[in-house]
């Protein structure tokens, strides 16, 4: 059986794992405050929702090794507007630093999620904490949530964004990217998500898994090579460490 801390590195997935919110909600109110935020540049609203999923689907397959996942959606995306890439780009930074604050409301402290990577922190030192988040959002996005989530920043030795990751979680090189920029073998590290497919597919390349089911989603991606080798919720998890 496999001990939890033989373990050298925890990577944590963010939404839904430390940090809850309803995801259906969560992008009703992101596209509708965003297409309001783009309407000088992007007056159709509908045309603004599809084309920025669109890309984001884009960002997600795509392989590019030169790449972040940043440039990959917006090289996606400009294309379709008459409008500077440059004053598309500022305007989506500018977005978060602003109006993306109507998102605060609808996120919440997942609980034992604090105490779980303080203590981690605190009595593993030597133990790589990595929030493997999938890197759709640029830095400032991912901190935001996190502060509002009540997620410490400071615990972490790598955060995937979209501004330093160049692959999404369904591509293999996003997993051993991972391994080889914090020097951790895979096998010996354990992947903790709520995600069915895009979190416990990290188990297709070498890392063990934990299902956070609290706010479970995705499942029925979750095919029978990528099941969870453990699940349960944060406390849980934290009495296999610590018990």
């Amino acid at each position: 059986m496999v001990r939890i801390m033989n373990f050298e590195a925890f990577l944590f997935d963010l939404d839904g794992t430390l940090l809850y919110f309803d995801p259906d909600l969560f992008v009703k109110t992101y596209l509708g405050t965003a297409a309001r935020f783009f309407s000088d540049l992007i007056p159709d609203s509908e045309t603004f929702y599809k084309e920025l999923l669109r890309s984001t689907d884009v960002m997600e397959n795509n392989d590019n090794d030169e790449n972040t996942t940043l440039v990959d959606f917006i090289e996606d995306f400009c294309p379709k507007f008459e409008v500077d890439c440059e004053q598309i780009l500022d305007r989506f930074l500018k977005f978060y630093h602003s109006d993306y604050k109507v998102i605060q409301p609808l996120i919440s402290e997942m609980k034992g999620a604090q105490k779980l990577l303080q203590d981690l922190k605190k009595y593993y030192p030597e133990k790589k904490l990595i929030l493997a988040t999938n890197p759709v959002f640029p830095f400032i996005a991912v901190r935001k949530r996190m502060e509002w989530g009540g997620v410490p920043e400071n615990v972490f030795d790598l955060i995937t964004h979209a501004e330093n990751t160049n692959y999404c979680k369904n591509n293999q090189k996003y997993w051993l990217d991972i391994a080889k920029r914090v020097s951790i073998d895979p096998q010996k590290s354990l992947m903790i998500g709520n995600d069915g497919y895009r979190d416990m597919v990290a188990k297709k390349y070498g890392y063990k898994t934990f299902l956070v089911e609290t706010a479970f989603e995705n499942g029925e991606n979750m095919t029978d090579d990528i099941l969870p080798d453990f699940r349960g919720t944060l406390q849980d998890l934290y009495t296999l460490i610590f018990s």
